[in-house]
């Protein structure tokens, strides 16, 4: 793939990327133990909380669109990364895996309180996200790439 096109799939893929992310926010958060750890601030002590000033409603849609579009420049760039990888998806899928799990545990070591079996599950629930986008990635971004005809 050529540096113009590549650049071209890194922001097609930030951009999808970030709307997958809010879409698995928007239903993952219904359940406690499939929150991601980002919007567990309930969980949070009150002084961090109250260092943002913002109702709780407001404070969880902020840090969704925000995360989202963190996530999503994470998923662009590691796309570009592993474009010429034999398999991508699971490449992809399992760096991504892998990053959540790290990042996720990392802000719950250091910011949140949460019981166990959410952890568990936040955590977990990170995984078949990861593989999601992944895959729609493989299949809007690098897919019509490789074949500029199917655009």
């Amino acid at each position: 793939m050529d540096a113009p096109a590549l650049r071209t799939s890194v922001f097609k893929a930030t951009a999808l990327a970030g709307a997958v992310h809010l879409a698995f926010d928007a239903v993952a958060s219904r359940l406690p133990w499939t929150t991601p750890p980002y919007l567990l601030l309930d969980y949070a002590s009150e002084t961090f909380r109250d260092l943002l000033l913002l109702d709780r409603t407001t404070l969880l849609g902020v840090v969704a669109f925000v995360s989202a579009g963190v996530n999503g420049m994470i998923a662009g760039l590691f796309l570009a990364a592993l474009a010429g990888a034999r398999r991508p998806v699971l490449a992809l899928g399992l760096s991504l895996s892998a990053l959540w799990m790290f990042s996720g545990g990392l802000m719950i070591l250091v910011y949140l309180a949460p019981p166990s079996p959410i952890v568990v599950g936040s955590l977990a629930a990170g995984v078949p996200r990861a593989f999601a986008v992944a895959w729609v990635l493989d299949r809007v971004v690098l897919r019509r790439a490789a074949d500029p005809g199917a655009a």
